[in-house]
């Protein structure tokens, strides 16, 4: 048995070199992130922290490191927390901070959606572990047990969201909150889902509880908002559908079963274009333009509707005639159908692109802007359509460009490689993989390659 245990220490220690003995002076700094990577994957925490620690003082900015180092930390402050080694674990906690901050300083596209998602959670295990250090002394090991649990049960739940299986992330939120009831993150999450599912006396309660334990100035805003569209709902009606939750007001201009047949008309249209089905009903709620404009305050004044996870229609009071809605509809409508199949990575200017390509077949889109930019070679720039906010754009005719250009660059690649292959690359996108890699991986060329073509295409016809 003695001898056994020596074996066993001394493969350990083959397995996992301490990072002094380590030739770093031999390898590169990639192959130092992947050491690190690896000691991280084997447990050997301090010796992964102390390599990727020694690529930083090289390469002070090096993406790969830090993201690696900030699950090294997250992960040795779990593990001090479970052998009861509280006095070391704020040292790391702090070293945490300190890693995220590095990492929000430099810009988006440097990271993927999953080093993105990692972030998150290390964020949400972090104030979980702050809060569990508040009464250290009287931890108990069954504590740390149905923290852990809870942990896991949470980030379960936060996949199954994002695949839109509502039900099964409700359930494992529940069940999350059964072992920790101190981690606001799950009842926010549960808020989220019971709003989607149009039950605002639900949400409102769950709102409420992870601001009592995280009063964060975000969460308010999402506690404040769901209790004004609790007060519109209530003058609401609501009219069945199987696919749709619809919210509307009698006597009004645009009802019920009207909008419906627009909303099932428009259903058909894309499920069919796609081959896909939303998993959850969608909610559809009428406002007038006052009502829409107090509920989303921060969005710019000439945006017409919106799709949060519901469809939002501020057709009320505005003359809208039965083809202005019907293009609103179609078009809000592809969002969720993009969201479905993108798992909610789908880029902005290809999202928007899609839903033009959805409303235009409603009534065709002026390209009058378009036409002006191509000629006085004014068009966004590819960096600036795939990295930057429309939202961010210094006027109200850069963001219609903005619009027009990516309705052109997604019909024209429709067009040349039909619908199929875009849900292809939708699909690619939401399994993590990069748009740009996810583009050359469906259409076989890079996306600035197919870019240059359709600028030729662009400038030649309206030139």
């Amino acid at each position: 048995m003695k001898t056994k245990q020596i074996l066993i220490v001394f493969l350990m220690t083959v397995l996992v070199p301490l990072p002094c003995v380590l030739p770093a002076e031999s390898e590169n700094l990639t192959g130092l992130v992947k050491k690190g990577e690896l000691l991280m994957a084997q447990g050997a925490y301090s010796a992964a922290i102390a390599v990727l620690e020694n690529v930083l003082k090289q390469d002070p900015e090096n993406v790969q490191a830090l993201n690696q180092l900030l699950e090294s930390y997250n992960r040795y402050s779990q593990h001090l927390i479970e052998q009861k080694r509280f006095d070391q674990v704020p040292t790391y906690i702090e070293k945490l901070e300190q890693t995220i901050q590095k990492l929000d300083a430099i810009p988006l596209p440097e990271f993927t959606t999953a080093e993105l998602a990692i972030r998150s959670r290390v964020r949400r295990e972090m104030a979980t572990a702050k809060s569990f250090l508040l009464d250290a002394k009287h931890v108990r090991t069954e504590d740390l047990v149905a923290l852990n649990t809870g942990r896991e049960y949470y980030n379960e739940a936060v996949k199954h969201f994002r695949n839109h299986d509502y039900k099964l992330a409700e359930e494992t939120l529940l069940e999350s909150v059964k072992y920790d009831q101190t981690n606001p993150y799950a009842y926010e999450l549960l808020g989220r889902i019971a709003s989607l599912r149009q039950n605002l006396e639900a949400a409102e309660h769950f709102y409420r509880k992870a601001f009592a334990l995280n009063p964060d100035p975000r969460l308010r805003e999402s506690f404040e908002r769901i209790v004004q569209e609790k007060n519109i709902d209530q003058t609401q009606q609501q009219y069945a559908d199987e696919h749709f939750i619809i919210r509307y007001r009698r006597k009004e201009e645009w009802e019920g079963a009207q909008i419906r047949a627009y909303l099932r008309d428009a259903y058909r249209t894309i499920s069919q274009a796609f081959g896909s089905y939303p998993k959850s009903k969608i909610p559809v709620i009428l406002y007038d333009r006052e009502e829409f404009q107090s509920l989303n305050a921060d969005v710019p004044h000439w945006l017409v509707a919106m799709f949060d996870g519901k469809i939002r229609l501020p057709v009320y009071a505005q003359n809208a005639s039965e083809v202005d809605v019907k293009r609103l509809v179609h078009h809000e409508l592809a969002h969720a159908f993009i969201l479905n199949l993108s798992k909610m990575k789908c880029p902005i200017w290809l999202n928007e692109g899609i839903a033009q390509y959805f409303e235009d077949q409603v009534r065709p889109i002026p390209m009058h802007t378009l036409e002006r930019a191509v000629q006085q070679n004014k068009l966004i720039e590819a960096d600036d359509l795939l990295f930057k906010e429309f939202y961010n754009l210094p006027s109200h005719e850069q963001v219609s460009l903005y619009y027009l250009q990516s309705f052109s660059i997604t019909k024209e690649l429709i067009g040349r490689y039909q619908l199929f292959r875009l849900k292809k690359l939708l699909i690619e996108i939401g399994n993590d993989v990069p748009f740009q890699d996810a583009f050359e991986k469906v259409y076989g060329q890079i996306f600035r390659d197919y870019w240059a073509d359709w600028y030729k295409t662009v400038k030649a016809s309206h030139s």
